[in-house]
């Protein structure tokens, strides 16, 4: 009897491992691998992410830019010409290309940017515009010359707008092609780490992960009221502490993902976009943590239900 229950204390821990893993899987169905989540509950941090990483990219590659305008007069223009309404109809093309990779895994997966680069485009002129608006009016009998940042010095009367800021307009449609391309690609076929694991093959297996997890949970369950058999409030106290401890350590661990982000940003100091990735990945763990925190905070109700019901069977 002793031997059947230091087994049956080890399938505990094993369940509650499992448990860890059956978290996990939940959650990445639900964020990662879910649709909803990058249309609705992460859309609007997306969109940010990608309005500053466009403004930090042209202000590097323009020296005018970061000369004679302002991040925020540069998100401010942008967020006008691409409002959020628009970046969400490129996030559900996405979406429906997600939505095909169990059917066709091998398919690269393609974020199209054209729509959003055309857009910035129509911010070359506006740029070049108030940069001519900047520019003073020569003086009667006043020749231009060739000032700082090759602006001119002045502008006569009868020069228009198109002579002067053509060569500058020219100047930022280079610097929005070089900042932002034509689309993302992403091939899920390409091996990750040594063990050329793929990224396909989540989608692939994931349904069969999700059964192999919670058939486990439920053989674990079987073999320690086997194995233990009776009284069965014992088996009551062994299920019982299985699920309030998985359900713990479910919580300690989502909480301790929380602080994945921050580690990541420390080793990406000093990176244009190191801060920018950081609230995004904050924001993408803190929604998967909470939705770890879904299957833990049930075990966790069960567990207690558990316990409740063997004192109450104990004391009758």
């Amino acid at each position: 009897m002793i031997f059947r229950r230091i087994v049956a204390g080890l399938l505990v821990f094993l369940f509650i491992a499992v448990s860890l893993v059956s978290f996990l899987v939940f959650a990445v169905s639900n964020t990662f691998l879910s649709g909803s989540f990058y249309e609705e509950k992460i859309s609007g941090d997306t969109y940010n992410f990608m309005i500053s990483a466009t403004v930090k990219n042209l202000i590097n590659e323009n020296a005018l830019l970061e000369k004679y305008f302002t991040e925020a007069d540069l998100r401010r223009e942008i967020m006008e010409v691409f409002p959020e309404d628009m970046f969400r109809n490129m996030i559900n093309q996405l979406v429906s290309e997600m939505e095909t990779l169990r059917q066709d895994p091998g398919k690269p997966l393609t974020l199209k940017l054209g729509t959003y680069r055309e857009s910035l485009l129509t911010l070359a002129h506006n740029f070049s515009y108030d940069l001519f608006k900047a520019i003073p009016k020569c003086a009667q009998g006043e020749i231009p010359e060739e000032g700082a940042d090759s602006l001119p010095t002045c502008v006569p009367e009868s020069v228009e707008y198109n002579v002067v800021a053509a060569p500058f307009t020219e100047e930022f449609e280079k610097s929005i092609y070089a900042a932002v391309p034509e689309q993302v690609q992403i091939d899920l076929n390409a091996t990750v780490g040594d063990g050329a694991f793929m990224m396909s093959n989540v989608f692939q297996l994931l349904d069969t992960v999700k059964l192999a997890v919670y058939a486990t949970l439920l053989a674990i369950l079987i073999l320690i009221a086997l194995l233990i058999w009776k009284p069965f409030t014992t088996v009551l106290t062994y299920e019982g502490i299985g699920f309030l401890l998985g359900g713990l350590s479910g919580v300690v661990c989502s909480y301790m993902l929380m602080f994945l982000p921050s580690v990541i940003a420390e080793k990406a100091t000093g990176e244009m976009l190191a801060d920018d990735i950081r609230v995004l990945a904050e924001k993408a763990m803190l929604l998967f943590s909470a939705e770890m925190q879904k299957g833990a905070y049930l075990f966790l109700a069960l567990g207690a239900l558990i316990v409740l019901v063997r004192l109450f069977m104990k004391k009758r």
